[in-house]
């Protein structure tokens, strides 16, 4: 899995779906999706961040509803890895079917090491976060189906393509 490079947007506890991705912006139109992306906590957000940065937060990241909506957001704006001390379940596994890496810290003092817009890198697979400083925050290392999903971009692109194309 290749390394994830980016600057990190800094979150506390109990980040909901709902602000993550308010309900005023679910559409089919992907622009209007991606734009939605943190409105209700801060309009300025969404248009500042950059292919491959980092969500950074604290505990029951990503909790409220299991709709899609908040994930299909944070994928159309590039977001490259969120990690935090710990994720509500639907969330995780809403982000891992799409694509976007979920680490939790091995250690949860060290989200007090990060700073709102630093450079990190995010290395799933080895289960290693570098700051811009050099100092390596360990993670926990996501089971190897999990890894699997995440380097193939999503569980659909792992399922086998039309009959016609397996000789059925």
């Amino acid at each position: 899995m290749t390394t994830i490079n980016g600057r990190v947007w800094l979150f506390g506890d109990d980040l909901n779906t709902d602000v993550i991705h308010p309900p005023q912006f679910f559409s089919l139109d992907e622009e209007k999706v991606k734009r939605g992306l943190f409105h209700g906590l801060d309009p300025d957000i969404q248009p500042s961040l950059r292919p491959g940065d980092v969500l950074v937060g604290g505990r029951n990241f990503g909790c409220g509803s299991s709709r899609e909506t908040s994930v299909r957001s944070l994928k159309l704006n590039g977001i490259g890895a969120i990690v935090a001390v710990d994720f509500a379940r639907i969330f995780f596994r809403n982000c891992t079917n799409n694509g976007i890496p979920c680490l939790t810290f091995a250690r949860a003092q060290d989200l007090g090491v990060l700073r709102a817009g630093m450079r990190v890198d995010v290395s799933p697979g080895q289960a290693r976060m570098t700051t811009d400083g050099g100092q390596e925050l360990p993670l926990d290392p996501p089971g190897p189906f999990v890894q699997r999903i995440w380097r193939a971009g999503g569980l659909l692109s792992l399922l086998p393509g039309p009959r016609s194309e397996r000789g059925a």
